[in-house]
């Protein structure tokens, strides 16, 4: 052969290449705009059934582009009736015949792939039982523009840790967080819903009707500023009279830079009822009552009781106003912070909470983009070791008068308390984000002792580390009076505090 016919030949194949892939990538595009409809309509795609938002398949772009663009809307002309809602021990929902309670709805704007925001409505509640994986629910979503909702299939992810509690009992109540996608064509003209049902099939009647929250939504459309802190306190069930212990954590939390204190109530005493109105009048507290769903028992004593004896249930139902604390500030606080009424957070060397981050930021620069909370671990100040009263200071204090602390820390990441990113944190639980919103980012970063630490003020070592306890934490004591920097400003606050609600000391 010679060399014409060789170059000739080559030629050829030149051409069949470009043909073929010019009909390989005409294929490829029909393919995607049928992926891709104006409005989905129910019989044309098949839904994806997964948990997470980055678990979807990639058939456009990439995973989050995909799971919207292939979304499934269901017309539900006419055919969805609210017949009334279940109620359920005063603030929850039942959902139809099923086992699931819902407690509250909120709008989340957060997540943004390539400049581009995807919108959810988020639905927290609990399920009698875990929620089967050939078990589906449907969000029903209610604009004021429009007649009928808009339906589309949950995702339910499991708001817990697997290694937590392997083995339940079938009668244990799970907390779960409902994910709804909002269609992108609703997102793009400016519409929002006001309420969402939950049901167990689409386009069937419903029994439930949350109003979607979205407070300081509007604001953070239009890019203001937000606050820095909320704390987020979960159920409190006390019959003892600790209002001067509550006053004085209080003052203290302002003092480092709390904004606000979301408080979540079962039962408290009287005195503690006048102290958490007047700080709610104020503007410095928010108080919101709580019940147990479902057939859990709700009469105070029977409750304490209860709560007291299935420990992995408490801390279950815990993650009901956690949660909520949460989603209820994405748009006004760059962090929440779950705490308990015998534990603060304080810098080591820095007076504010702010003061610390200042520093915190110039050694670590890049970390808020890599964490979803950052932790401060746990010394145990307990009651059992001696307590050294300040003469300068009234008798009824308490945190002041205890500087004597565990000489060990809790072990590393165990017991710590955290500043949560409202930006950053698809779920959070009593220590620490549970899960970062976006997949690339870690859950939390433990921060150095030295730049901060968490007092934690008990009785006594916790009856389930008691043994640990025992060893590490009482054997070996140390003085710390990194509270004393407070005391002259917290004195101040704390008796004006008093005499403005006139409680007896």
């Amino acid at each position: 052969m010679n060399a014409s016919m060789k170059m000739q030949l080559l030629l050829v194949s030149m051409v069949l290449v470009v043909v073929l892939t010019t009909i390989t990538l005409l294929f490829y595009s029909v393919l995607l705009n049928s992926l891709i409809p104006i409005t989905p309509r129910l019989a044309i795609y098949k839904a994806v059934k997964l948990k997470q938002e980055n678990e979807y398949q990639v058939l456009v772009g990439s995973a989050i582009e995909s799971q919207f663009y292939t979304l499934v809307v269901h017309n539900c002309t006419s055919n969805v009736t609210l017949t009334h809602v279940q109620w359920n021990n005063n603030y929850w929902q039942k959902v139809g015949d099923s086992r699931i309670y819902l407690y509250s709805s909120f709008y989340d704007a957060r997540y943004i792939y390539s400049s581009m925001q995807y919108h959810y409505v988020r639905v927290i509640g609990m399920s009698l039982g875990k929620i089967q994986e050939n078990e589906s629910y449907f969000c029903n979503m209610w604009y004021k523009e429009m007649q009928d909702p808009i339906v589309v299939e949950a995702d339910a992810s499991e708001v817990w840790m697997p290694l937590w509690n392997r083995r339940p009992d079938p009668k244990t109540y799970h907390t779960y967080l409902f994910t709804c996608p909002v269609p992108l064509k609703l997102r793009d003209s400016h519409l929002y819903p006001n309420f969402v049902s939950l049901s167990s099939r689409a386009c069937d009647n419903v029994t439930t009707k949350l109003p979607i929250q979205k407070e300081g939504f509007s604001e953070f459309v239009h890019r203001k500023i937000k606050k820095k802190y909320a704390v987020c306190v979960k159920g409190m069930d006390f019959e003892d009279d600790l209002s001067l212990k509550i006053i004085e954590w209080l003052e203290l939390l302002y003092i480092l830079g709390a904004d606000k204190v979301f408080i979540y109530k079962y039962m408290v005493h009287r005195n503690v009822e006048k102290v958490l109105d007047y700080y709610e009048n104020e503007g410095k507290v928010k108080v919101l009552p709580l019940t147990l769903p479902g057939e859990q028992p709700n009469e105070p004593k029977l409750r304490s009781l209860y709560l007291k004896k299935s420990m992995w249930q408490k801390r279950r139902n815990e993650l009901v106003p956690y949660n909520d604390c949460l989603y209820r500030n994405v748009y006004l606080y760059d962090y929440v912070i779950p705490l308990d009424i015998d534990e603060v957070v304080i810098p080591v060397k820095d007076y504010t909470w702010s003061d610390m981050f200042e520093t915190f930021q110039r050694e670590k620069p890049h970390a808020f983009a890599k964490y979803a909370s950052f932790s401060a671990q746990n010394a145990y100040f307990l009651d059992v070791f001696n307590i050294t009263y300040n003469p300068k200071v009234p008798e009824y204090f308490h945190m002041v008068h205890r500087t004597i602390r565990s000489a060990n820390f809790s072990i590393f990441g165990h017991s710590v308390k955290s500043f949560v990113s409202t930006k950053n944190s698809r779920t959070v639980f009593n220590h620490y984000a549970l899960q970062p919103l976006y997949s690339s980012m870690k859950t939390n970063m433990v921060l150095n002792t030295s730049l901060v630490q968490m007092n934690h003020y008990k009785k006594r070592c916790p009856r389930e580390l008691y043994s640990q306890c025992k060893s590490k934490f009482l054997r070996y004591t140390v003085r710390d009076n990194i509270i004393d920097k407070y005391v002259k400003e917290l004195l101040f606050k704390v008796e004006a505090a008093i005499q403005n609600i006139k409680i007896l000391v």
